[in-house]
């Protein structure tokens, strides 16, 4: 294992060419690396290319920083949520649901499903997350889901949404907190 000096001096143009090609490596895309750095499109794709040849050191360099990242960001969190979204004045919909991802992109991907649906949605709220722990998230979904149903059938359709209810967060919260508690349900 290769320590580094957090502390020792790094030439910043070659510590950013590094980042270019490790960042291209993991996937990344130009347009996505531009948003970070503010480098031109073009100037990453010049940079990808020329600098190519230091690869190696880049995964040497950023291996266990990302690895540190990735147990951040997909270091399996059990989230439940509720979120809601909204058209351009009225609610939409409510919609519970799980992820072990950050909440902020699950919600991007809530938002292209509807828009791909063709429904238009303005504006969307994260509600609530609740960190469920060692317990999977999908049985406080259950359980909210399930309380919902039961008091909104007309309004459920698939994949956890309530079509035209503004469900209570305050509701959401004491149900799962309530199923992570240990309260039992019959």
């Amino acid at each position: 294992m290769k320590k580094i000096d957090v502390f020792q001096n790094f030439d910043e143009t070659h510590m950013k060419r590094l980042q270019l090609v490790y960042l291209n490596d993991h996937g990344f895309t130009p347009k996505e690396i531009s948003k970070w750095t503010g480098y031109a499109i073009s100037t990453i794709n010049t940079y990808i290319k020329k600098f190519s040849s230091i690869l190696d050191e880049a995964k040497k360099l950023f291996y266990h920083i990302t690895m540190k990242v990735k147990k951040v960001l997909r270091g399996g969190k059990q989230l439940v949520y509720l979120y809601k979204f909204y058209g351009e004045e009225e609610l939409i919909c409510s919609k519970v649901g799980t992820t072990t991802r950050l909440p902020e992109q699950r919600l991007k991907e809530e938002i292209k499903y509807y828009r791909d649906h063709g429904i238009d949605v303005h504006r969307a709220e994260i509600c609530s997350v609740i960190d469920c722990g060692a317990i999977p998230a999908e049985g406080a979904e259950s359980v909210t889901r399930a309380a919902f149903i039961r008091k909104y059938p007309d309004a459920f359709y698939k994949n956890d949404r309530f079509f035209g209810v503004d469900i209570s967060t305050r509701t959401f919260n004491k149900i799962v907190n309530d199923y992570l508690g240990g309260a039992t349900f019959a």
